[in-house]
């Protein structure tokens, strides 16, 4: 496994005092100067595809700067799509973007007794009108043995899984903007043939003539490729939030919603990997999903709800003590939520979560001699199994639905909400399937109406949740009996209201959805 950390540049030398680096290296360190300088014409377009040509040495490679449909894991090396490429089909003319100038440095360490590579590079980054310094530790070796060099430098040092590669760093300088996020919103499945990329963490321009990953395969490759991409969402919007200084409700929101697609996505595939496998980063997840929670709730309670309320009673008084008791609250709240995303804690939690993306030892193998019944089914089949069963959840949880109280909704509202989830990482893996047998624009449109349905449904039945979830909060700020008991009894009225208005369009978009016919059947 490879894994590639950033770092400063004032404290990256530090590594090789490190006492256990110093005590497991083996043979002497290599040091030399290196450049590298990123060419793409006037226009950028290269750039607009999400590629720049590299040059190193005299050696030429087109690479990406951005995933794409591709699956690149966090902290894995830059894919090359193509070494000394053709220079008549790139565009002309091109000139030089930004380089990086520097030094380089490379040993050997045995972790566990298994070597692995270390180099650490630092230097300038340059454009034409600026430059700023940067550095980047690759470790290189056994997936166990990584891992443990990584804690290791991690424990000690301000390193963190980069949020973009050198190369996008570099034409961020040159633009004069800020390095786009790698990976926005839902994870989207690539074809067969980039999943077993995901499992071999190498380009795919290498693997020219290699076959296709085995059915089995491509479940761990297409898990991999999802947690790959939240593991993104989480880490760049942890990063807004801490540059916005607790002013980033949307990017708490995002975070939590990238960590619910993760951990959702860990109990879909579960069945399909090694047992017990998933448990450490299923709790890791869980653990930031405590955290996020109660910012979110405060979020929407005084951003959504409480204007809402005082919009209808702007004059009282004792609302509005509430509404900023409940705002001086969220500022608490966002302290600690902030200090952590700003910790080495957090840091040592991303490099933690890349490691087990690239890794392949929570992988299941298919075994010899096994029956086909206890093999995992193929990816395509394994997706049409989940989303039968979850849809037949939600179906069974929503029976007679205009009489369940809002305990018995808040249960069909997560039901919804998992199901939502797995259609979109599912639907288009569906449709490249359809597409082979001419079924292109029905199944598109399914998908596309079914998860819009889903949503309607899940956003009607978040209102009543946002009225069990505010108070809830209240009982954090005295409850019914506090200081604020009025003001409290007013929320509690105003939600028990509008959950009231609320019902008849939870039954009639439930009603809608039951009748939409699946996509994946």
């Amino acid at each position: 496994m490879q894994l590639e950390l950033a770092a400063d540049v004032e404290t990256v030398a530090s590594v090789s005092r490190l006492k256990a680096f110093a005590a497991s290296r083996d043979g002497r360190a290599r040091t030399h100067s290196t450049k590298i300088v990123w060419y793409d014409s006037p226009e950028h377009a290269l750039l607009q595809d999400g590629l720049t040509l590299a040059e190193q040495r005299g050696a030429w490679r087109l690479e990406r700067i951005a995933p794409g449909v591709q699956t690149w894991l966090p902290a894995q090396p830059v894919p090359i799509v193509t070494e000394e490429p053709d220079r008549t089909i790139l565009p002309a003319p091109l000139a030089p973007l930004a380089a990086f100038d520097g030094r380089q440095t490379t040993s050997v360490h045995v972790f566990g007794g298994h070597p692995v590579t270390v180099t650490v590079a630092k230097g300038v980054l340059r454009a034409v009108t600026a430059e700023q310094p940067v550095a980047r530790i690759w470790l290189s070796g056994d997936a166990q043995a990584v891992r443990e060099a990584a804690v290791l430098v991690a424990g000690a040092l301000p390193v963190a899984v980069p949020l973009a590669s050198l190369a996008a760093e570099g034409i961020a300088l040159a633009t004069g903007r800020p390095a786009a996020p790698r990976h926005a919103g839902a994870p989207i499945l690539p074809h067969q043939a980039l999943l077993h990329q995901a499992l071999l963490h190498q380009p795919l321009a290498h693997q020219a003539g290699a076959a296709l990953a085995t059915e089995p395969l491509a479940l761990a490759g297409a898990l991999a490729h999802i947690l790959g991409h939240l593991i993104d969402v989480i880490l760049a919007q942890a990063h807004i939030a801490v540059r916005m200084n607790q002013d980033a409700p949307e990017a708490i929101h995002q975070m939590r919603v990238a960590v619910r697609r993760a951990r959702s996505a860990l109990s879909i595939f579960r069945p399909a990997v090694q047992a017990g496998a998933l448990d450490d980063v299923g709790a890791s997840l869980k653990q930031l999903a405590d955290l996020l929670g109660p910012n979110r709730d405060w979020d929407v309670f005084v951003d959504e709800t409480a204007p809402g309320i005082q919009q209808a009673l702007p004059h009282d008084e004792r609302l509005n003590r509430l509404i900023a008791a409940a705002a001086r609250r969220r500022t608490e709240c966002q302290k600690i939520l902030t200090a952590y995303l700003d910790s080495p804690a957090f840091r040592m939690l991303g490099i933690e979560l890349a490691c087990f993306a690239s890794a392949d030892f929570w992988h299941k193998p298919a075994l010899a001699g096994e029956s086909e019944d206890n093999q995992p089914p193929p990816l395509l089949e394994f997706a049409g199994q989940v989303l039968q069963h979850r849809w037949k959840k939600l179906l069974s949880s929503g029976k007679r639905i205009e009489e369940l109280d809002i305990p018995s909704l808040h249960g069909v509202r997560l039901r919804a909400k998992r199901t939502r989830y797995a259609a979109e990482i599912f639907a288009p893996l569906h449709q490249d399937a359809r597409l082979h047998h001419g079924a292109r624009l029905h199944h598109g449109k399914a998908a596309h109406r079914f998860i819009r349905r889903l949503s309607v449904l899940q956003q009607r039945l978040g209102v009543l949740n946002d009225g069990a979830v505010a108070t809830h909060l209240l009982e954090e700020l005295g409850g019914a009996g506090g200081r604020h008991a009025y003001a409290t009894g007013l929320v509690i009225g105003f939600m028990a209201a509008r959950a009231a208005k609320m019902r008849p369009g939870i039954v009639r978009a439930f009603e809608k959805l039951r009748r939409q016919p699946v996509y994946w059947t």
